[in-house]
């Protein structure tokens, strides 16, 4: 049985402002830090065998406050990296409104066809981060596994293992900075849900929105 925890980076300071952070980075707050030492709490017992990031920073950071003392290297995978977001990398919502509606109305219309200026499609990123997945868990086998990734490859991963379209509200509702999900693969690849979007390690802290 391989045995999956997912994450996602924490807090950062474009999320706290509201921009949008594709492929481009920006440091992770005072709150996302104490997330991810409170996540770190939290699997401090879990014996994992490997730790897959997102090579951008923001996750890279987060999984290194969250492995703790375990004495186990990080790998990172390209394909986890959160959607390139083109041209409107670092812009507020209203500025892109303002500046480029069309654009916008296209995308939200039809993710799947029309995708952000230079940057990629919801289809071009859901396919890039699905064989991501696989490969994590075909080379992680029967071991027990930590992905730190982002809101939009998580939500392209939730979409994979429940079987559902991601629609063009997708980026409305991934899942909270730091939270943890679980998930069992079996020898058949059959996949069952152990929990998700957990963040009671969160709850009563200054990290918990």
């Amino acid at each position: 049985m391989t045995r999956i925890y997912i994450t996602r980076h924490g807090e950062t300071e474009w999320n706290k402002q509201r921009r949008f952070q594709g492929n481009k980075d920006s440091a992770l707050t005072d709150k996302g830090i104490m997330a991810a030492e409170l996540l770190s709490d939290r699997i401090e017992d879990i014996d994992l065998d490997c730790i897959v990031a997102s090579p951008l920073k923001r996750a890279y950071r987060t999984a290194e406050i969250v492995k703790g003392n375990k004495e186990i290297d990080i790998e990172t995978h390209d394909g986890l990296m959160e959607i390139n977001l083109g041209d409107f990398e670092g812009m507020r919502w209203d500025e892109i409104v303002e500046g480029h509606g069309d654009v916008i109305d296209k995308i939200k219309n039809d993710p799947f066809k029309y995708g952000y200026p230079n940057g990629e499609s919801l289809i071009q990123f859901y396919n890039r981060v699905e064989n991501a997945f696989k490969e994590v868990v075909e080379k992680c086998r029967g071991k027990n596994v930590l992905i730190v990734a982002h809101g939009g490859t998580i939500k392209c991963i939730e979409s994979y293992i429940r079987k559902f379209k991601i629609n063009n509200d997708w980026m409305g509702t991934v899942v909270s900075n730091c939270s943890l999900s679980c998930f069992e693969v079996d020898d058949k690849d059959e996949i069952k849900e152990i929990f998700y979007n957990d963040v009671e390690h969160l709850k009563g802290s200054a990290a918990f929105n």
